[in-house]
């Protein structure tokens, strides 16, 4: 069961990329054609949010059903912080009445979030697209 959950947390970290680059091109998109804050760009960050909550929520899972290691502390609070920026500075943007100011917002928060998931990544690996285990890990076979 662990293993299975340890595989579905480090594949679904290509969506939770994917996803933020994706935010990142709308936001843009969004940003430098002066559009309205509309159901696209609200989606997207929407999708991207989703996707790190249930990225969060598995990496949560596994840190009680697998051993610790050092590396750990530093993932688990770079994860935490980026799922913080993506919603708060998400909902700070669809707040304003400007839809430029609303896109950059939202944009900050995605793009804000996307390094530290990065950084995050890197904590226990040597780059984020690594698909072996990385240096801290301890099998639980």
């Amino acid at each position: 069961m662990a293993n299975m959950l340890f595989y579905a947390h480090s594949g679904l970290r290509f969506l939770v990329l994917l996803t933020a680059v994706l935010a990142i091109g709308v936001l843009l998109w969004g940003w430098s054609s002066r559009r309205p804050f509309d159901r696209q760009s609200r989606a997207i960050v929407a999708v991207f949010g989703g996707v790190l909550d249930l990225q969060v929520t598995l990496g949560v899972i596994l840190v009680l059903v697998r051993p610790w290691y050092g590396q750990l502390m530093g993932h688990l609070m770079m994860m935490i912080a980026a799922a913080f920026a993506a919603h708060g500075l998400s909902v700070y943007g669809r707040k304003q009445a400007d839809p430029r100011k609303a896109h950059m917002i939202s944009l900050i928060g995605v793009a804000l979030a996307l390094l530290l998931i990065v950084g995050g990544i890197m904590a226990i690996r040597d780059n984020p697209f690594q698909m072996n285990v990385g240096s801290g890990v301890m099998s639980t076979e």
